[in-house]
């Protein structure tokens, strides 16, 4: 195995079943995603990109668990340890996904409208118990500058902000 990486896709395969008639008898399969393998490494980043039904969002579902893969193995970082998700039982995957989270194209939906930025970044941060207070005002300064957008605008709301902005601020608030 390769160092420092991050998440390792091996063979993933998503196959949705075609069903017919009254008894809903499988008649074949459309294969929504068949045999993907790469890797993502510490400071890599990686943009799946194809043609409108191709499997992108499949891939990012699969690998999310937020879909079932029909086979392959997703191998997540998790405190310096490989973590196999295909694996996890619910409760454990629901302690996994703090490290992982897809970003849309256009994310504006993800994004409460009647929340400011600065509680849209916070809110995991309190739910998950890693910052309150002033703490908790400079960790989402910290995220905002992270990703590039300047820490005044915590104040303003999503629809202040162009697409490209939005995608920051999530991937800010993951």
């Amino acid at each position: 195995m390769i160092d420092n990486i991050l998440l390792d896709v091996r063979h993933l395969k998503k196959y949705f079943p075609i069903e017919r008639g009254f008894l809903r008898k499988t008649v074949g399969y459309v294969k929504a995603v068949d045999d993907i393998s790469f890797y993502i490494k510490e400071g890599e980043i990686l943009a799946l990109v194809g043609e409108s039904g191709c499997g992108k969002t499949t891939t990012a579902r699969c690998i999310l668990r937020a879909i079932e893969p029909t086979s392959g193995t997703v191998l997540l970082k998790v405190d310096s340890e490989m973590v196999d998700v295909t694996q996890l039982k619910k409760e454990e995957l629901r302690k996994v996904r703090r490290y992982m989270q897809m970003v849309f194209q256009n994310p504006y939906t993800s994004l409460n409208p009647r929340m400011k930025i600065k509680e849209i970044i916070g809110e995991p941060l309190l739910v998950n118990k890693i910052a309150k207070g002033k703490e908790l005002e400079k960790k989402i300064e910290e995220l905002m500058v992270a990703v590039g957008l300047r820490p005044e605008y915590m104040i303003r709301y999503p629809h202040a902000f162009s697409g490209g902005q939005r995608q920051r601020l999530v991937i800010a608030r993951a």
